[in-house]
């Protein structure tokens, strides 16, 4: 009869996980299954798949998109990195969210079918691990209810069902989330920014709607990769697109801002992500270092602790003859050189160091050392790609629930000498 396919996974999920297409035959079983797989309309695979002793046939799209979707590090029009951004509220994705379509039809006696049934799955970058199992739901990441996450980090709720996070005055960076009313049915339109002082009484707050006015698509526009989008929600981004008398700057005794997902009429559709105010030391620079996380967004944390900065060399030393051996008289200068390095290059090693880890933090690192795109931003420098000597992180406590903590990284660009 015709190819069918019979289980497979949910709408938007992690693209890191077996992703398991089950196709059967209505009728007689075909010597082949054909399998169509396309990304954003454009083919980019056909497998001819022999069915099993139970006459059906499972395709792991997981094999076929690795390392095609990434979180983005630019914003949309790549003209400025992601988590510097603040001229606008929100930026929308180009590669962390795409569309893969999966058409099966049927190969018997030399003759190919079309397509006969078809799926679609829509792919972030992040990852999900063997002991959540075949298929684990990503529905708390919809913003569907108040009760769910929605937000796309790794960070836990707190007894108090807010997402927590310490910045500095200084820091930058963005949170992610879906931005749809038709995949998902996510319900929000806006975002609640409330700025609160030291006794936790609200002093300011603002919303805005997602649109191209602010940076964002429509929830129901069509546009794959534009639903992902970002929030440029840490304090310093803040000090552009909000209006003046709204800015934590300009509130010298705010304590910490919460955003919330909401809709038209400001009922929540996520949880409250809590930005809570950290004073730093005025003697040094802070660090902070960002990297994309499991769930197809950006998380982040601070280290207030000095960053030691070490610089070193690596080069393959030769040996020249030296004086002027083609001349009628020899001769060489006093400053000629006997040894010569060739293949000379750099490295950059930083060690970041933080006294007052929370335990919240401690377990937020180790989506870090598994992460393969770290960005690190000293003082109010500009941010650079890092990696991670995971050999190097070390954890001490001080006291209960509080942590000192070191970590080296490296520039991931060679210095040229």
């Amino acid at each position: 009869m015709s190819a069918q396919i019979d289980s497979k996974p949910s709408l938007i999920i992690p693209a890191n996980q077996s992703l398991i297409f089950g196709i059967s035959d209505t009728g007689t079983t075909p010597d082949r299954f054909v399998v169509w797989v396309l990304e954003d309309s454009v083919e980019i695979a056909k497998l001819y798949l022999t069915p099993n002793t139970n006459n059906v046939s499972f395709f792991n799209l997981a094999e076929v998109v690795r390392d095609r979707v990434k979180v983005d590090d630019k914003i949309r029009d790549k003209s400025a990195t992601l988590l510097s951004y603040s001229a606008l509220p929100f930026t929308t994705g180009r590669n962390g969210l795409k569309k893969y379509v999966v058409n099966v039809g049927t190969y018997t006696g030399g003759t190919e079918s079309g397509t006969q049934d078809t799926d679609t799955v829509y792919l972030l970058n992040g990852v999900e691990q063997v002991s959540a199992g075949l298929h684990p739901s990503f529905a708390d990441y919809y913003p569907t209810a108040s009760t769910k996450k929605s937000w796309l980090t790794d960070r836990q709720l707190d007894s108090d069902n807010f997402i927590n996070i310490e910045v500095s005055d200084d820091d930058e960076g963005c949170i992610a989330f879906l931005n749809d009313s038709t995949i998902i049915s996510g319900g929000a339109t806006k975002v609640l920014y409330v700025l609160y002082d030291t006794l936790g009484t609200p002093i300011q707050n603002a919303d805005y709607v997602m649109g191209a006015a602010t940076g964002a698509q429509l929830p129901a526009a069509t546009d794959i990769n534009q639903k992902l989008t970002y929030v440029m929600a840490y304090p310093k981004n803040l000090e552009t697109w909000l209006i003046s008398a709204d800015r934590p700057s300009n509130n010298p005794t705010w304590e910490y801002y919460t955003i919330t997902l909401v809709n038209a009429f400001s009922a929540p559709f996520s949880r409250s992500y809590r930005f809570k105010r950290k004073c730093t030391q005025e003697k040094h620079n802070n660090t902070q270092l960002a990297w994309t996380n499991s769930v197809g967004g950006w998380d982040s944390v601070l280290f207030t602790g000095r960053t030691e900065h070490t610089d070193t060399v690596t080069s393959k030393p030769f040996q020249k003859q030296i004086g002027n051996w083609d001349s009628t008289t020899y001769t060489f200068l006093p400053q000629a050189r006997e040894s010569q390095a060739y293949q000379v290059t750099g490295l950059s090693k930083f060690k970041l160091i933080n006294v007052d880890f929370s335990f919240a933090d401690i377990e937020l690192i180790k989506y870090a050392i598994r992460s393969d795109n770290l960005m690190m931003r000293a003082g109010s420098g500009d941010w650079m790609p890092v990696t991670i000597d995971t050999t190097s992180y070390n954890v001490k406590e001080r006291f209960s629930g509080v942590f000192s903590v070191s970590l080296s990284v490296t520039l991931a660009q060679t210095l040229r000498c």
